[in-house]
């Protein structure tokens, strides 16, 4: 692996890496299903769920959740997807603009000067709306979000760059494994994963680097 000055680009997910907004986004999600179901084990199923596939959109997971753990008829599951997803992004627009940034990390991202991304499994239009309203759209070359899988918009990054010197930081193993389906680089930032000890014995045993700190890595 290069050193991080090296890279000529740089992807970054959102959740848990740019924004320490994991646990808000766990309790929207609760919150969302709340609304409209009782069954509180039913609930907490779908919630670990959640919790454990960090990185995939949540599209990917409303549908998980009617259609396995729910088990939802089918006549009713395009009128609840749409009322779980509508709850669920209007918690997150807000809890986007109230979420702190991670500790150190602007400091770190001026530091990378080579081309600058972020690509995550939050819904695109969303993204680029927090982002803007914050100020951070300025600092990044482009933002990128769902329904389109995390995999196939680093794979877009990439051809649009035309560069594969690349390095991807995430905190979820589907951000691990989008970027080793790209032939990327992938750097594990650990203290708000919510699988860290699972990613951490991946990591170590793949050889990939882990961060504890943004504020503490030296270019």
């Amino acid at each position: 692996m290069p050193q991080l000055s090296e890279y000529e680009v740089y992807i970054f997910d959102c959740d848990g890496v740019v924004l320490d907004s994991n646990q808000l986004k766990i309790e929207a999600m609760e919150n969302a299903l709340a609304a409209h179901f009782s069954a509180q084990n039913l609930i907490a199923e779908c919630v670990n769920y959640f919790r454990h596939n960090f990185g995939k959109s949540r599209f990917h997971h409303v549908a998980h959740f009617l259609n396995v753990i729910l088990d939802i008829k089918e006549e009713q599951k395009d009128k609840l997807e749409q009322l779980i997803l509508a709850d669920f992004s209007k918690q997150c627009r807000t809890l986007y603009l109230s979420a702190e940034l991670t500790p150190g990390f602007m400091a770190f991202l001026e530091q990378c000067k080579g081309k600058r991304y972020v690509a995550s499994g939050s819904e695109q239009s969303e993204l680029r709306d927090v982002f803007a309203r914050r100020g951070l759209d300025i600092h990044f070359d482009g933002i990128f979000g769902s329904p389109t899988p995390k995999a196939e918009l680093i794979k877009r990054i990439l051809e649009q760059e035309q560069n594969t010197s690349a390095v991807m930081f995430g905190d979820a193993e589907s951000d691990m494994l989008s970027a080793q389906h790209n032939h990327i680089d992938f750097v594990f930032y650990s203290p708000y994963s919510n699988v860290k000890e699972k990613m951490i014995e991946q990591c170590q045993l793949q050889q990939h680097l882990i961060i504890n700190d943004f504020s503490t890595v030296r270019f």
